[in-house]
């Protein structure tokens, strides 16, 4: 229940994108019916933390790990290995990371044939029939991948940078999985761009966090970007680029309208249908020496898009306020 209000949380008050089924486009509010009136929301620009190391352990896990904890002093075999991962996955959200990192260390040394084979899924959409030609919504799956990204964070979190650097690139290039949908390509993408930008930062890799991070500096409340950007650059250039920056956005405003559709009083006798039309458009903006595209906008009814709309975004987000100290972020020496 706890992840599910989380999911929901984020959902309703950060402006992120939501990712469509093909890697190559995104859907945003606008092409999505969703459960109240687009009138009584206020939109503001706020983003998600940049952080995918959370502990947040449910009672399946309590469950798990006191039926399963025999599991603990024992090796994986073909004929438990399902609940083995299950229960060092338990051991990680409820926090008993000994345990957890020798299950884990098993998962990747062991020789089952379960643990070395890299499953494929065909796509999940019901009555599909074209997965056979391309492969729609498709993706693979190997639990030593999932372990190394479980040692990834063990590792972080006690500032083994190296060896959780070392796990990271197993899992990423020996044991791959891919997705052809564009949720779990994304998911995927973020989750291990935060864990290299984890590992960079312990081992002092600041300029390559900053050529990897800064083009999503506004999806995410990144922390560690802004903790890299200040190492780097002065006081002085940190300000000079951002009014650099602020000079140089753009904006091409579409030449047809979109529409947002909102429902409110949803499965009521009163349910209405509320439908928003405006000039969405694109802009871009040069960060420290690097064109970034701005997020998609989100307007209301009769609403154009505008440059003086994306200089607002720009100077309302957590990158521009953190980097001009009106919010504070701790620069480890």
């Amino acid at each position: 229940m706890k992840r599910i209000i989380t999911i929901l949380i984020i959902f309703f008050q950060v402006n992120v994108s939501m990712y469509s089924q093909d890697t190559t486009f995104k859907i945003y509010f606008d092409s999505l019916v969703i459960p109240f009136s687009l009138k009584d929301i206020k939109w503001t620009y706020q983003q998600p933390s940049f952080d995918f190391i959370h502990h947040l352990p449910d009672d399946e896990d309590e469950k798990l790990y006191e039926t399963n904890k025999y599991l603990i002093d024992q090796f994986p075999t073909e004929k438990n290995h399902v609940k083995y991962i299950q229960l060092a996955a338990a051991l990680w959200s409820l926090e008993k990371i000994k345990e957890a990192e020798k299950m884990f260390l098993n998962i990747v040394n062991s020789k089952i044939r379960s643990y070395t084979t890299t499953y494929y899924h065909s796509s999940d959409i019901p009555g599909d029939t074209t997965t056979n030609l391309y492969g729609y919504g498709s993706s693979t799956s190997n639990y030593k991948n999932t372990a190394c990204l479980y040692l990834t964070k063990i590792y972080i979190e006690k500032r083994k940078f190296q060896t959780a650097l070392a796990y990271l690139e197993q899992a990423v290039k020996k044991y791959k999985v891919t997705y052809t949908c564009g949720t779990g390509y994304h998911m995927q993408k973020n989750k291990y761009d935060f864990l290299y930008a984890a590992c960079y930062e312990g081992l002092g890799h600041d300029k390559k966090n900053i050529e990897m991070l800064l083009p999503t500096c506004f999806e995410w409340d990144n922390q560690i970007l802004i903790r890299a950007i200040k190492k780097t650059y002065s006081k002085d250039e940190i300000q000079n680029y951002l009014t650099k920056a602020e000079h140089s956005i753009t904006c091409i405003v579409d030449t047809f309208l979109s529409e947002s559709h909102g429902t409110s009083h949803y499965g009521t006798a009163e349910e209405k249908t509320d439908t928003s039309r405006y000039y969405a458009g694109s802009g871009t903006i040069m960060l420290i020496n690097r064109k970034i595209d701005l997020p998609y906008p989100r307007l209301g009814d009769s609403e154009k898009v505008s440059r003086e709309y994306y200089v607002k975004l720009f100077k309302e987000s957590s990158f521009y306020n953190a980097l001009i100290d009106k919010k504070e972020i701790q620069v480890d020496e």
